[in-house]
């Protein structure tokens, strides 16, 4: 009896340590940015996590999708920072932390081809829990009838942190809190369309949740709206920012380099709707220069040689 009891006692601590080393994908202000190619213009998009709500009396976190104001249409130049509308309620999610597993009801259908989970039901998406050999459930398969299998599970360290990541047949990959390489509602066993492309360009959990996003006041006037130009482009010592007729400061300028960081800020006003900018110091590469007002904001990308 007592070595039965000793034996339980240490399955179970196995069990509670596996799970509380579990990562979430239910977190407070994570997101997903997706680059996304429609079937005439680009959709890229948000997903996001804030807000608290209860359902049956159990409680989820709300699912949010913002659409990116950016007319992009090549990876390569698909750089931060992304102005976001306002964001529609699409859904709530929840974590089962001991059971590894996540839930989540869709308020509107998945922008899928082949929708399987049906809205206003709760679905098992992710199952963090399988063993090699297992087949893989939720409604997020692509057939649900032809489940696939568990080939390897590893750790990985992915987005800033070490992940559980289960590849199956059918070159599917699962990432602990994250989803997959399309998203975190995209189809399991989905494949990117070559003239249609989607996939998850960046994700930031809750230490980074900013990831980049300006929110886009639709109301106001949006300095993106106006033609403001930006030449020349490459250029080498100086930029010249040349502002509309009407348009006025004091504006904020910074620019970013390729990877987010901040390399440049400065506070100017256009004179005769001109503004120039001195970037002989910077090294070549890719920058994106970004305007503010007390209204809004607008965003350019420039070559530095």
């Amino acid at each position: 009896m007592k070595k039965s009891f000793l034996l339980s006692v240490c399955l179970f601590s196995i069990k509670f340590a596996f799970a509380q080393n579990y990562l979430p994908m239910a977190v407070e202000n994570a997101h997903w940015i997706m680059y996304a190619i429609g079937e005439n213009e680009p959709n890229h998009h948000v997903i996001s996590v804030k807000g608290d709500t209860t359902i049956n009396g159990m409680g989820y976190k709300k699912t949010w999708r913002q659409q990116i104001q950016n007319n992009i249409i090549s990876p390569a130049t698909f750089l931060p920072p992304f102005f976001v509308h306002p964001g529609n309620l699409i859904g709530a999610m929840r974590d089962d932390t001991l059971a590894r597993q996540v839930f989540y009801i869709p308020f509107t259908p998945f922008y899928t081809g082949n929708d399987t989970c049906d809205i206003f039901e709760e679905w098992l998406i992710y199952d963090f829990s399988i063993n090699v050999g297992d087949t893989i459930g939720g409604c997020l398969q692509y057939e649900p009838n032809y489940p696939f299998t568990a080939l390897s599970i590893t750790s990985e360290n992915l987005w800033g942190q070490d992940r559980t990541v289960i590849d199956c047949d059918g070159s599917a990959r699962l990432m602990e809190g994250v989803g997959t390489d399309m998203g975190p509602f995209w189809q399991i066993f989905a494949y990117p369309h070559p003239a249609k492309p989607t996939f998850l360009y960046d994700y930031c959990g809750l230490e980074d949740g900013y990831c980049g996003l300006q929110l886009v006041n639709g109301i106001r006037q949006r300095l993106a709206d106006w033609q403001i130009e930006l030449t020349p482009n490459p250029a080498t010592d100086l930029l010249t920012l040349q502002f509309p007729e009407g348009i006025h400061g004091p504006f904020s300028c910074t620019v970013s380099d390729f990877t987010g960081k901040m390399v440049f800020v400065k506070n100017a006003e256009p004179i005769h709707s001109r503004l120039q900018i001195s970037i002989k110091d910077m090294p070549s590469g890719i920058y994106v220069l970004t305007i503010r007002n007390e209204n809004a904001a607008v965003a350019r990308r420039f070559a530095k040689l």
